[in-house]
């Protein structure tokens, strides 16, 4: 058992600054399955390293490897644990989907490894990867373990090895103890440490934060247009709720997700046949697009507002769809927009923006060095920007996530790093950031933070706020459209915060045993055994776009062996002869749709002989999107004309059990093998000539054309140079050494199941 971390070898004690609540923690994490809560800025990461240092010294044989949502966030963990372990940086690695499958076989076997859990996942699935290999494994941003997020299936399968230890670390793990006890029967964790900015242990190493807000009045055009959108969206509410649909139709009571609730039971009313339910979707949605365009109004201000009402007509332009039809057809909204394009015209904004500034003047007044904005919208990121920016003294950058919107271009990865750098350097001396900016990223410590609008959730307030205080006295300043979802929303997040720390505490209390109940996991693991043996006997070819789905998941708990490829026919295959086309019944809808659905049948008749439909979550009369008589005409041509047969499953476990017994019974039973078949066979020689030389690595029939027009054979293409090859128009240095790679390295065959 531990007693002092700090005095171990492997830890660069001179990087650490020592602080005794972390090694405490570290201490308790070093022995049991723990879940970690400390706010952004307080050490997870230094708990970690202690914990990971401590472990490859107790068991050197193996590895440890640390999980992080993002890239950015596993190459930020790697270069801290480069700084903080005296470990050869060759004896650790950082994998993402940017590294092949088939090059990181070899790199799961170095001491550390950082990666995103989808890879260590795919990499399980498909047997390039053990879990016995490792003492321990650390899942960052702990909190997402919910659902079918890959931290539970890796949690769950590695809970079932020997001797292993799971560390979870977040910063907020939720509102209620039944959050925490998701979290933790998720990853079992069996204990809990937790710490806050006001904890005894924490005090004597943080600055403080000192919270204020800023209540701002709204002038009286404000209420005016507000009063024309609430009036349109009061009245296509009380048609929902009329209906049925909704409880009530009070404008005070009803919230976005009320509205997305109505519209799943309308759909479901839709699927069940009533076809007058599907009606009131165009309620539904011109209620969906009125709610954001008082958000909008509310808590970005009239340029926000406008952005979003032009996109709605621009969507209209190429799609009237009847909800919008209804909103824009409707004279209260045509109202809104003369008013709002007025406004903007003469540059009337929000008064937050007045307050935003006089905020950031006076902070850098005070000597603050680094300020940090918050907003929850990436083009009022922009504005803000572009505001902030003709104040005297105020050099302003934004900082927003990868994905492009229609008008508005991500940053890559690259960039962001390099307008963090900017930041940390003092090129800019304000940061106004989306929600990007919240969780994991290494942002460097600010003077002050301020929140431009508010967030309802406890977990992205902490995340914000934690951007000061870290080492000295920090500053959040929270701007409050008063009578507003700012200010609602504002105080939703307190209460939610003081519930975490509730429920935390709460959890603690129940939990007074360290010891795990070992006779629970032992029997855990006998019942696992027998699983265990069927994994080198049972193989499942899965197409590479389902090797992350559920039911691939599924397929592994049962005990099988996934082989991902890129299938031309099918997405799973269970032996020579059988092929399953596996879809869920919206997806089925849609290929009946646009006639996929024929044309995959078609595909899976001329290549299996025994090819396979599967319709998840599906009833005969399907979702609700094609009549149930189109429906069953569907199902009775691909029976009766294809020969082929469907079968319905309620979920992804139910696919994966019927999946996992014709496998099994084709390859122990039958003796038969998955095999990958072609869709079209080629037929002239000409074709067969194209087609042996396009299933080369990276060569479509286009390359294979120009290959063959520049070799003449096949025999040639296969015996030609690295040199030679890239001679060829369309052929690179990497496309050719792996083509001589593939052709030039000596078969070793595998056992055949």
């Amino acid at each position: 058992m531990p007693t002092d971390l700090s005095s171990n070898t492997l830890l660069k004690v001179d990087s650490i600054e020592h602080r005794a609540y972390q090694e405490a923690i570290a201490k308790n994490a070093a022995r049991v399955n723990t879940l970690v809560c400390l706010p952004t800025g307080l050490g997870k990461s230094i708990v970690a390293a202690y914990v990971a240092a401590e472990r490859l010294q107790q068991k050197p044989a193996k590895s440890v490897v640390m999980l992080a949502p993002t890239k950015p966030l596993v190459l930020q963990h790697f270069k801290t644990f480069q700084k903080l372990l005296n470990i050869d940086s060759s004896a650790m690695v950082w994998l993402t989907g940017e590294v092949g499958p088939d090059e990181r076989v070899g790199l799961w076997k170095k001491r550390l490894v950082f990666s995103t859990p989808q890879v260590f996942m795919n990499d399980l699935l498909t047997g390039k990867s053990s879990l016995d290999t490792f003492s321990l494994i650390i899942f960052d941003e702990a909190h997402r373990a919910v659902g079918d997020y890959p931290y539970v299936f890796i949690a769950e399968r590695y809970a079932a090895t020997d001797g292993g230890l799971i560390l979870g670390l977040t910063a907020s793990p939720g509102s209620s103890e039944q959050d925490v006890r998701e979290i933790c029967e998720n990853l079992h964790l069996k204990w809990v440490e937790a710490r806050s900015i006001h904890s005894d242990d924490v005090k004597p190493y943080v600055g403080g934060i000192d919270v204020a807000w800023v209540m701002v009045k709204l002038p009286q055009i404000f209420y005016e247009v507000k009063r024309e959108l609430e009036s349109f969206l009061r009245d296509k509410l009380r048609t929902i709720r009329d209906h049925e649909y909704l409880e009530t139709a009070a404008m005070d009571r009803v919230r976005l997700r009320d509205v997305l609730d109505a519209r799943q039971r309308i759909l479901t009313d839709v699927a069940g046949g009533n076809r007058d339910a599907k009606t009131y979707l165009a309620y539904i949605y011109a209620s969906i697009h009125a709610i954001r365009a008082v958000e909008f109004l509310e808590t970005q201000g009239f340029p926000a507002l406008k952005e979003h009402m032009d996109s709605l007509r621009e969507q209209g332009g190429k799609r009237m769809t009847p909800g919008l039809k209804m909103l824009l057809d409707d004279e209260r909204m045509s109202r809104v927009r003369e008013i709002v394009d007025g406004l903007v015209a003469n540059e009337v904004d929000h008064p937050k923006v007045t307050e935003l500034i006089k905020a950031v003047r006076i902070g850098l007044s005070r000597g603050a060095r680094r300020i940090m904005v918050f907003t929850n919208y990436r083009a009022t990121a922009a504005r803000l920007v572009a505001v902030l920016n003709k104040v005297d003294g105020v050099s302003a950058v934004r900082l927003v996530g990868q994905a492009s919107r229609e008008r508005d271009r991500g940053l890559t990865q690259k960039k962001q790093t390099m307008v963090l750098d900017d930041f940390k350097a003092g090129t800019y001396n304000v940061l106004v950031a989306t929600q990007i900016g919240e969780e994991g990223l290494d942002i460097v410590e600010c003077d002050q933070v301020i929140f431009y609008d508010t967030v309802p959730s406890a977990v992205r307030y902490i995340q914000r706020r934690g951007r000061t205080g870290r080492k000295g006295p920090g500053r959040a300043l929270i701007l409050i459209a008063k009578g507003t979802r700012d200010e609602a929303y504002y105080w939703i997040s307190q209460r939610r915060e003081r519930e975490m720390a509730n429920a935390i505490r709460q959890y603690v209390a129940a939990r007074k045993e360290f010891t795990p109940d070992q006779s629970k996991i032992e029997k855990f693991i006998s019942s696992k055994v027998k699983e265990e043996n069927l994994v080198e006997q049972i193989v499942v070819v899965a197409d590479s776009r389902e090797l992350g789905a559920l039911v691939t998941r599924e397929l592994a708990k049962l005990g099988a062996l996934v082989k991902s490829e890129t299938l031309q026919v099918g997405d799973f295959v269970l032996s020579d002869r059988v092929v399953v086309e596996r879809k869920d019944v919206d997806d089925f809808a849609s290929s009946i749709i646009d006639g996929r659905l024929f044309q995959q049948a078609a595909k899976l008749k001329d290549a299996y002989e025994r090819p396979l439909i599967i319709v998840e979550g599906a009833t005969l009369t399907g979702s609700g999107r094609v009549r149930p008589e189109a429906m069953m005409g569907a199902y009775a041509s691909i029976i009766m004309d294809y020969g082929i047969p469907i079968a319905w499953t309620q979920k992804p476990s139910e696919t994966a059990q019927l999946m996992f017994a014709i496998s099994r019974r084709e390859q122990f039973q039958d003796k038969r093998t998955p095999r990958i078949m072609t869709v079209i066979k080629p037929r002239s020689l000409q074709e067969q000539q194209e087609f042996i030389v396009s299933s080369l690595p990276n060569i479509d029939n286009t390359r294979a054309k120009k290959l063959l027009a520049t070799f003449h054979t096949p025999q040639r293409v296969f015996q030609a140079s690295k040199e030679e090859l890239m001679e060829v128009p369309g052929i690179g240095e990497k496309i050719s050494e792996e083509i001589r790679r593939v052709v030039g390295t000596h078969y070793q065959p595998q056992a055949l199941v």
